[in-house]
């Protein structure tokens, strides 16, 4: 039997996505060690910066590198690449049931939003046999993971990264999946009245970038086992799938050379 060539592109569509999202921390983490305060002053906008069609604000430019000094940055990238990450995955798990949905193998799902997708992934994975064996057996830790990461994507988006009491009464708890807090929702949960906020520092969003890269490589091996009956995992050796960054960023186009030719034409 063969992969699904459509479940397939989903997955690496998403694994370059997850593994961009690597590389631009590292190139920018490296980029603000390497240049100096006095040369960003030279490139930012003198004075005012647009906000709309219309609007504009002014500014200190000093003050917004100040802003933006370790571990200011690293905490706002982590901030932002969280929210990317859960965006790349709910994407994928939609893509996935959708493609299964329409080849008549899956039923509509009770619910249809991120967390009814994180459950019924779960329970398609409890079952996997084709996989790294400590990974499929840490599957309802990385669940866990990749559910908290969810919430956490919730509190950034819809409480301005501050935790509330429903970053844990929305978890999911089947099957043993395993139930992953921050750290710092202990201060909260102490007194909360508290305005505590949601702090990601790099180390701890690799950890959710781990999660979710395994578990996406374990569903999809899964997903082809169960409806297509293919025993043989996926592997970037056998697939001949090097880290290409360009390719991570932009899939198989080649913005260079748009780009080029956009400026020829202006």
């Amino acid at each position: 039997m063969s992969r699904d060539p459509i479940i397939q592109r989903a997955l690496e569509t998403a694994d370059d996505s997850l593994q961009g999202i690597i590389g631009y921390h590292m190139y920018v983490s490296a980029m603000q060690k390497a240049v100096s305060r006095k040369e960003m002053l030279q490139y930012l906008p003198e004075g005012s910066f647009q906000i709309t069609f219309s609007w504009i604000r002014y500014y200190d430019k000093q003050g917004l590198i100040e802003t933006f000094e370790p571990p200011i940055l690293d905490l706002y990238q982590g901030k932002i690449l969280l929210v990317a990450l859960t965006s790349v995955f709910e994407a994928v798990l939609d893509d996935f049931i959708q493609r299964l949905q329409e080849l008549r193998v899956l039923e509509a799902l009770p619910d249809n939003n991120y967390k009814a997708f994180i459950e019924w992934a779960y329970e398609l994975v409890l079952k996997a046999e084709i996989g790294e064996k400590a990974a499929i057996e840490r599957l309802p830790t990385t669940f866990g993971i990749v559910d908290n990461a969810r919430r956490l994507r919730n509190l950034f988006v819809h409480n301005h990264g501050l935790f509330n009491e429903m970053y844990e009464k929305s978890a999911i708890r089947k099957n043993k999946m395993v139930l992953d807090l921050h750290p710092f929702y202990s201060e909260f949960k102490k007194n909360p009245r508290k305005e505590v906020p949601v702090i990601v520092y790099w180390k701890y969003l690799q950890r959710f970038i781990l999660a979710h890269i395994e578990v996406l490589h374990i569903l999809h091996n899964q997903i082809q086992r169960k409806y297509f009956g293919v025993l043989e995992g996926y592997s970037y050796v056998r697939e001949g799938k090097p880290i290409v960054y360009e390719r991570a960023l932009w899939g198989k186009a080649n913005v260079r050379l748009i780009m080029k030719k956009q400026q020829n034409e202006l």
